[in-house]
Parts: C-alpha cells; structure tokens; sequence
C-alpha cells in the first residue's frame, strides 16, 4: 500500500483535528483534485477543511479500506467503509491518481455505493451492449 494513501486514510480517521494537515502534507498534491457525489474542490486546504467537517459532526464515525488495493499506470482503484461501532454508514469507490514523482494523491474520484444492476429497458444502455444480448 502507498504511503501516500495510508497517510490520506489517517487523516479521515484522525480525531486530533491538529493533527490532519500533518497527514495531509505527506498523502497529497498541493493542487490535488478531489471529487465525490455530494463534494468536488481542488486543494489540500479544502480537503483540510472537508475532513475536519466530518470530524467535527462525526466524531465517532471511522473509515477503513474494505478491499484489495488494484494498482496501475499510477491508479489505485479500492472499496472503503465509513462506520460507527460495528454498523457500516457507508461503502464506497475510491480511484486514486498518484503524481508519479512525488508519490503523493494528485486526484481523487469517489463513489458512493456499488454500481446499479442495469434492469428494465429505461437504462438507457442499448440492448446491443447488455450482456443477455450476448446469449448469456
């Protein structure tokens, strides 16, 4: 696992709202990008800001990883947990781009949730590109 994403991970976990831009400083891009279904901003200071805002309102939530990490041309690709006790808040998506000469989180583009199974003929997705039009 990169250092870079351990470190961006601690900071999401971290309680000591001090203590986040020291986490930030070694996980992420001066200008990282960051986007998600209900947030998008470009910054490590806004990212600053976006986590001690959870903290803040959630203290006693946490985040762990809750998959293996796939890896390539500089992406992470990984499912992750936000939960309270043993209750699961949250599942997610992250695709995590790393500056490939620092090492650290040049962008991030999460989502909520697994993909929805295509059913019906409102998806919009031509039949031609469905699996069952394959003879599966």
């Amino acid at each position: 696992m990169p250092d870079a994403l351990t470190a961006y991970w601690n900071a999401w976990n971290e309680r000591d709202l001090d203590a986040i831009r020291k986490h930030l400083e070694s996980a992420v891009e001066d200008g990282v990008v960051w986007n998600d279904p209900r947030d998008s901003f470009v910054g490590r200071d806004e990212l600053e800001q976006a986590i001690k805002r959870l903290r803040t309102s959630k203290p006693d939530y946490s985040f762990a990883i809750a998959s293996e990490i796939d890896y390539h041309h500089d992406r992470l690709r990984y499912r992750w947990d936000m939960f309270r006790g043993e209750r699961t808040l949250m599942e997610g998506l992250d695709i995590v781009t790393l500056d490939p000469t620092s090492g650290r989180i040049a962008r991030v583009d999460g989502f909520f949730g697994h993909p929805t199974p295509i059913e019906g003929d409102h998806s919009g997705i031509p039949p031609a590109l469905r699996r069952e039009s394959h003879g599966h």
